[in-house]
């Protein structure tokens, strides 16, 4: 990652931190805010982030541009602003000019750009764990019961060590499937299966313990903690459940035979 990068990420981070926070929570954003804050966005170039320099984007490697995505699960807005980055990637791929403001879903897709909003899907939803992570740690700092705060509690300390490792194997998945993919070459959508099943799990069971942490509190529509889990399952099911990628994964090792089984797991 080069000093551009670097500030790239800072500069998105800001920007995206300042929307998600100054978003309303259980209720719809007035028309007019909704136009100045993606043009906010639009100012700073994010829906064209994925797209190569050569056709007007910023030209960001393969790992740095999924970095970016990560960034964008991590702080929430109430704007597609993922699925606007892969349709104007998959328009440039295409020849075609990038789209006119806001795209709210993506259909038609070939079997590489399902793979490519696969990826992406997965790591925002490393972000939005990573988020979740932290949110529920604050909490049981913050919260107290018996003149205790409840991280003093074995219990709650438990179920912070599983909500943790979650989140990390989720992340590492996801990680390990960008990396794969930066190097080119085969193993690439095997990776990206892996990481599809696995931090699908990972959300599945991460939500449930920082709701469990939370207690009613993360259900209230002016708490974040509820904006966050829904959109994990919301993301869970879209460009592959992950029942669809458990399935190709066990395709995909089946079909290499016994003799490549080991050579592929170690290469996974």
């Amino acid at each position: 990652m080069d000093d551009i990068s670097s500030i790239l990420y800072e500069s998105a981070q800001r920007l995206l931190g300042d929307l998600s926070e100054r978003a309303p929570t259980g209720r719809a954003l007035t028309d007019e805010d909704r136009a100045a804050g993606w043009q906010r966005i639009e100012e700073m170039g994010l829906p064209v982030a994925l797209v190569s320099e050569g056709a007007g984007g910023f030209g960001l490697s393969e790992a740095d541009a999924f970095r970016l995505v990560r960034i964008c699960g991590r702080n929430i807005v109430p704007w597609p602003l993922v699925e606007t980055m892969l349709a104007n990637r998959f328009a440039a791929e295409s020849g075609s000019e990038p789209r006119e403001g806001p795209v709210e879903t993506l259909s038609d897709l070939t079997p590489g750009q399902r793979e490519t909003a696969a990826l992406a899907r997965a790591m925002q939803m490393a972000g939005a764990l990573d988020a979740i992570l932290d949110m529920t740690i604050s909490h049981v700092q913050e919260r107290q019961q018996f003149g205790r705060a409840l991280a003093k509690f074995q219990a709650v300390q438990h179920s912070l060590a599983i909500l943790a490792s979650e989140v990390a194997a989720g992340q590492a998945a996801a990680d390990h499937a960008v990396a794969r993919r930066a190097q080119g070459g085969e193993g690439a959508t095997l990776a990206i299966g892996i990481a599809r099943a696995r931090i699908g799990e990972a959300c599945s069971k991460a939500t449930a313990v920082a709701h469990q942490l939370h207690g009613a509190m993360g259900y209230a529509q002016e708490h974040r903690l509820h904006l966050y889990t829904t959109s994990l399952w919301k993301w869970r099911d879209e460009f592959g459940t992950q029942v669809w990628w458990t399935r190709q994964v066990g395709r995909e090792v089946l079909a290499s035979g016994r003799d490549a089984f080991w050579p592929m797991v170690t290469v996974a």
